[in-house]
């Protein structure tokens, strides 16, 4: 019901502001002729009347409101999140108040107070049902306004919120709610920027825009009916061309018939030639044959050539490998001399190692040494840390009394200025 008269609100707005960004001001014109979107733009920018603003607030604050309540159902399912959000978000000093099990337990009452609303079964001619449900809905609706109180109150923690959870929309009615009212927020600030006179120009604007509209309907009705006339004389057109089209249809069925005959003759040639191919074939296959035989008996010469060769190379490879076989020798007496060297500096290695060994027994006293230094350093710079904490504490204790005990003696003093009034009041009767 309350989508509906929203919807039947808005409506006047929409009319009023399609009228205002049809038109445009007169001194405009010329100067946005080609860019005729600039000209509905407002010449204002930025609301400045204070009445303006505040209506603009008030739109921007409703729209806040919806946002939280459509995160509520999010909310009360995800309990550790939630917690986790509010480690994050609320100092020390406000958990120190126990800030997280209130909300907790404000989340926890209103998701009982949904689960029993959805759970009871209300009958409307029942009167005890119906106050039931009466009383339901005011409690759930006082819930709601303190979830929302907390969200105003914490923007930080809302916005951490929407972060971790992103976009959670799924009643139609309320997604349709607050497109409504983002559509109407839109509304108003075009109408809140629009001054009077730019208003009544771009009225005026419209006006001209219907006339030239309707002038345009007019040519187009012309051109309407030029287009059926022209469609007509199209139509014959094309009944001559269907004609011409069943005569050709008919002369290629004839020419399709010859064809056939014509076929039927060609097949007898190709055939007749096929034989007398076939003849020739075999005289050329008897020919191949002949210089197939040729080829093998050339093959067979080659053969015997090659393997004279082969003598020849295996003579060479067994000269090759008795030279190969010195060179080995060679490598070998080579490569001893080189192991010869290798062990002499093995042997030096191990010495600078065994030197190595006793320097770094030297070095480990004193690595020990600065290590214990370290760890030393360590502990002084945890134990100053530590009596920092412990004097910022103590600071903060001291500034949370002193502020309870002004306020004690401020109370104190308060009081005894009441009882004197009400002393001189009795002596004066």
């Amino acid at each position: 019901m309350a989508l509906a008269n929203l919807t039947n609100s808005i409506e006047p707005l929409k009319m009023t502001s399609s009228l205002g960004s049809t038109s445009v001001m007169g001194t405009r014109r010329q100067k946005f002729k080609l860019e005729p979107l600039k000209v509905l733009e407002p010449s204002n920018k930025k609301l400045n009347l204070p009445e303006s603003q505040r209506i603009m607030f008030i739109i921007e604050r409703l729209i806040k409101k919806i946002e939280i309540v459509d995160y509520i159902s999010v909310i009360i399912s995800n309990e550790n999140k939630i917690r986790e959000l509010i480690r994050v978000n609320f100092n020390e000093e406000e958990r120190s108040s126990n800030v997280e099990e209130k909300i907790i337990a404000m989340f926890q009452n209103h998701k009982r107070l949904i689960d029993t609303f959805n759970r009871g079964q209300f009958k409307a001619e029942d009167t005890v049902s119906s106050q039931t449900k009466d009383s339901l809905e005011h409690l759930i609706k006082n819930s709601c306004k303190d979830i929302i109180r907390v969200m105003n109150n914490k923007p930080s923690f809302f916005e951490s919120i929407k972060l971790e959870f992103g976009k959670t929309s799924k009643n139609p009615q309320l997604v349709e709610f607050k497109n409504l009212m983002n559509e109407l927020r839109e509304l108003m600030n075009e109408r809140l920027l629009t001054t009077p006179n730019e208003q009544k120009e771009k009225l005026d604007y419209l006006k001209e825009l219907l006339l030239r509209e309707k002038a345009n309907n007019e040519l187009i009705n012309k051109l309407r009916d030029e287009l059926d006339v022209a469609m007509a004389d199209k139509e014959k057109e094309i009944q001559v061309r269907n004609d011409q089209i069943r005569r050709l249809d008919n002369d290629l069925k004839n020419v399709e018939k010859f064809s056939t005959d014509l076929i039927k003759r060609t097949k007898m040639d190709a055939e007749q030639q096929e034989s007398s191919e076939v003849k020739a074939s075999d005289g050329r296959k008897s020919k191949l044959q002949n210089e197939l035989n040729l080829l093998k008996q050339q093959f067979q010469n080659l053969v015997r050539e090659h393997r004279e060769q082969e003598q020849i190379l295996r003579k060479e490879k067994w000269k090759h490998e008795t030279n190969v076989e010195g060179l080995l020798s060679r490598y070998d007496d080579d490569m001893t001399k080189k192991q010869n060297e290798i062990d002499e500096i093995e042997t030096l290695y191990e010495e600078e190692k065994k030197q190595l060994q006793e320097l770094e027994e030297k070095f480990k006293p004193l690595e020990e040494e600065y290590l214990k230094i370290l760890e030393e350093r360590r502990i002084q710079e945890r134990i100053r840390r530590m009596e920092e904490e412990s004097l910022n504490k103590k600071i903060k204790a001291a500034v949370v009394i002193q502020s309870y005990w002004r306020g004690f003696k401020l109370r104190k003093g308060l009081f005894k200025k009441k009882g004197k009034a009400k002393k001189g009041k009795k002596g004066k009767k």
